[in-house]
């Protein structure tokens, strides 16, 4: 993910709503995506997407420069993520499958399948690394863990998804 313009930035803290539209434009796409695979959700993905702009907005000037822009707003979507699944655990809405960015639609629907079997814990790091190109440092700064922390759920992330995808080829469940 690329860093915004110093400008823009600047111009959005500022309370510019152009500047800010920018930054909108600039991460909407990352920010759907991570929320489609936290939620694996679309539709609960669009509203998480809304909100972690609007927070973002309501919030702008509280960043303080010390991470990345997308590392901050990233953990923005991420709490708003958790708030909607949270919600979702008390009732509130069905579940939608997201598949995979992956460009054969048999290899998407064997990751999306073996995502489904990782632990929340092990699949937040993994999205970031993998999916959306991150550094362990910037998944560590959204998740605000160490850095450790997140290797170690990366590597237990990579063997879960190895045994889900070796057990769905051996059992033929695709």
């Amino acid at each position: 993910m690329q860093d915004p313009d110093p400008r823009t930035l600047a111009r959005a803290r500022d309370g510019d709503p152009g500047a800010f539209e920018d930054l909108v434009r600039l991460y909407q796409a990352d920010v759907y995506r991570f929320a489609c695979y936290l939620t694996r959700d679309r539709t609960l993905a669009e509203d998480i997407t809304q909100e972690a702009f609007l927070r973002a907005f309501r919030f702008l000037g509280t960043f303080r420069g010390e991470s990345r822009f997308s590392s901050w707003l990233l953990r923005i979507t991420r709490n708003c993520g958790m708030d909607a699944l949270r919600a979702r655990q008390r009732g509130m809405e069905d579940r939608h499958t997201v598949p995979a960015p992956a460009a054969d639609p048999t290899v998407r629907a064997e990751l999306d399948h073996a995502l489904g079997s990782v632990t929340d814990e092990h699949r937040e790091p993994f999205l970031l690394i993998e999916v959306l190109g991150l550094s362990y440092q910037e998944a560590a700064d959204i998740l605000q863990l160490k850095v450790g922390t997140v290797k170690s759920r990366m590597h237990r992330a990579r063997i879960a998804l190895s045994r889900a995808l070796i057990d769905e080829e051996e059992t033929g469940e695709l």
